[in-house]
């Protein structure tokens, strides 16, 4: 009995996330203008001439997609992003990403989903901002080619225990997406990387259990006995040092590499790389605890490739955030709807990728000058103003801008 298919319902939802709309109302305002409801067809499958239609196309609205998501089981959907990135795998699309030509690298970090609102405060967390409770999700990412970030899994922090009233953490989230990463990828060599939280040893204990490689940022403070140990034995390993006239990314400035070798953090010994930057008058101290072999010859490659580029997940939750995608922005009180939503919201972040960086940014040099948001509002209006041909040309090599 209804109009539209289920290809259709999760379309729009996906492209009011590629158009950036921010908020639903806004992708509803004009969402069947122009060419918008025709194109919509190549898209889903559901053509103008299907008689459900009555022979004219209409793109559903927000209030449709809201029913069917919060209908709909968000473990049956979360795995999308992970399957559109295992093709990309497939096609060796991040092998130039890959780190010394083995690793691929996982970035982990967790955000602010949304702030819940009140009397649909099911699965949210405690100590939000003035006391509200809040709904908090942990992101897994690849680095790809070309300064890009590709979501891969992702796992909500709900609380688990109701009756002893404990809440979810971010380790453990960490674990149970490692656990996941490992039964979908089991013979995949990850190195992963993340914030001062995963400097631990239970993140310790997942990688060395799963045969990966890790990078973690180090903080004074977050494991005490290493940093005393590191300080200690620094004026010692005089002869771990490189410098490096040059910044991150070729930037103008100065880096200094300073390593220790065989630290204990708990009961895994890793190696513990400070570096200092000095970028016009800026100075800048970072630390990374690894288990890689650090080298002379290696410790160049590894430390801008992992520690230095863990920003991505940054600028991809900012961008969310404050770039028209909506991340934050409450789209249904619903806990099912709300994670569905947010699997949308992944799947619409690759399929732009593939389209900005693989396609926009490298064939079009007025593209590579514009934002981002820009470019999804043209991309958009372009789709409402222009019906798509009736034979889509078929995809050929993908190839990201460099």
């Amino acid at each position: 009995m209804c109009r539209y298919s289920a290809a259709h319902i999760w379309w729009s939802g996906t492209l009011m996330f590629l158009a950036r709309a921010g908020s639903r109302n806004a992708f509803d305002q004009d969402r069947n203008s122009g060419q918008a409801a025709h194109n919509m067809g190549q898209f889903c499958g559901q053509m103008a001439d299907d008689p459900r239609f009555e022979g004219e196309p209409l793109i559903t609205c927000s209030d449709n997609l809201t029913h069917h998501l919060k209908r709909v089981d968000p473990t049956e959907v979360q795995g999308i992003p992970t399957e559109l990135s295992q093709e990309l795998l497939t096609r060796r699309v991040f092998d130039p990403a890959r780190l010394l030509g083995c690793w691929y690298i996982l970035v982990f970090d967790g955000t602010v989903q949304e702030l819940c609102r009140k009397g649909f405060e099911e699965g949210g967390k405690s100590g939000g901002r003035g006391g509200a409770r809040y709904r908090y999700v942990v992101q897994c990412g690849l680095l790809g080619p070309g300064n890009t970030f590709f979501p891969l899994m992702h796992e909500h922090a709900d609380m688990h225990d109701l009756d002893a009233e404990k809440e979810d953490c971010e380790i453990n989230a960490f674990h149970r997406l490692a656990q996941r990463l490992k039964q979908r990828f089991p013979r995949m060599r990850f190195c992963v990387t993340g914030d001062a939280l995963y400097c631990a040893e239970a993140i310790a204990d997942a990688c060395v259990l799963y045969g990966w490689k890790y990078v973690v940022t180090l903080k004074e403070g977050r494991q005490p006995n290493l940093w005393e140990e590191l300080l200690a034995l620094l004026p010692l390993s005089s002869q771990n040092a490189l410098r490096v006239w040059s910044g991150q990314d070729g930037q103008d400035g100065l880096r200094d590499f300073r390593w220790v070798e065989n630290l204990w953090m708990g009961r895994h010994r890793v190696t513990v790389v400070l570096v200092g930057e000095l970028i016009g008058s800026e100075k800048t101290l970072y630390a990374y605890a690894t288990n890689l072999l650090i080298t002379k010859d290696r410790v160049l490659q590894i430390i801008p490739a992992t520690g230095r580029e863990r920003h991505r997940i940054e600028d991809y939750f900012n961008a969310g955030k404050n770039h028209g995608i909506g991340l934050g922005h409450v789209f249904c009180a619903k806990p099912d709807a709300s994670k569905n939503f947010f699997t949308l919201m992944q799947i619409a972040a690759i399929l732009w990728t593939i389209t900005c960086h693989g396609y926009l940014m490298r064939v079009y040099a007025w593209a590579a000058r514009a934002t981002a948001m820009a470019l999804a509002q043209a991309v958009a209006e372009g789709m409402r103003s222009n019906r798509f041909p009736q034979e889509l040309p078929q995809p050929g090599q993908l190839r990201f801008a460099t």
